[in-house]
């Protein structure tokens, strides 16, 4: 039997597996939060090679076009046809080193004897942590890092590929995919992998989502537009 490639591994196809099985065996990530039914669109992924050993686009593809599949919706068909796919994802490439200069933290959210307020509003009991996200935007590349707001450190940093490749490589592209019928598909992608990465960062370190108070995004106007939902 011929082989499925990714990453520069491969592994034997086999009758009826889906692109997300041949990840799990590959040991691959593949975002996804809907328990791989479709309905969430994270698992995007690009088809390198043998598109037409795949089964035709299901309902919950319609929102996508050119080589790519969902993982989970995308079963190779021709056991003789050699398949390659990636992920929209890239390995994390940070800098992690700079000049840090002295600032007087400003945060909205701020301890008060065992409880957490946001400006003056009561907001939680205190937990141990008052966590911040600050997350760059970018039309290739989505930095997320999580901020303690008490002391100002960076707990964590992440990056990986901006999910909406599937809607065009640059802003013009994606400013008209978003004009069409599938309207609100690249915030919905990139919500979910923001979400999905969080969760990654955050379990390292066994804390809880909730511990998160504030996030500053930053972007370019269409990443901004298309992540708040703004006819770009």
């Amino acid at each position: 039997m011929s082989p499925v490639f990714a990453d520069g591994k491969e592994y034997p196809i086999g009758p009826q597996k889906t692109i997300f099985d041949y990840a799990d065996d590959l040991e691959i990530r593949v975002p996804t939060a809907c328990g791989r039914n479709g309905e969430c669109h994270e698992c995007v992924v690009e088809i390198k090679k043998g598109m037409e050993s795949l089964n035709q686009l299901t309902q919950e593809e319609t929102f996508l076009r050119g080589n790519y599949r969902l993982a989970c919706q995308a079963v190779v068909k021709d056991l003789t046809s050699n398949v390659e796919f990636t992920t929209l994802r890239r390995q994390p490439k940070i800098l992690t080193s700079g000049v840090k200069r002295p600032v007087k933290l400003d945060s909205v959210a701020t301890k008060r004897d065992d409880r957490v307020f946001i400006e003056e509003m009561d907001a939680d009991r205190y937990q141990g942590h008052i966590l911040g996200l600050a997350g760059d935007i970018g039309t290739t590349t989505i930095v997320l890092s999580i901020v303690d707001l008490e002391s100002g450190d960076t707990l964590t940093s992440s990056s990986f590929e901006n999910p909406q490749r599937f809607g065009g490589s640059d802003v013009m592209n994606r400013i008209s995919y978003d004009g069409g019928p599938n309207k609100g598909e690249l915030k919905k992608v990139l919500l979910s992998s923001i979400n999905y990465e969080i969760g990654e960062m955050l379990s390292e370190h066994k804390i809880h989502r909730r511990r998160i108070y504030d996030a500053v995004l930053v972007g370019n106007t269409t990443m901004r537009d298309i992540l708040f939902g703004v006819n770009v």
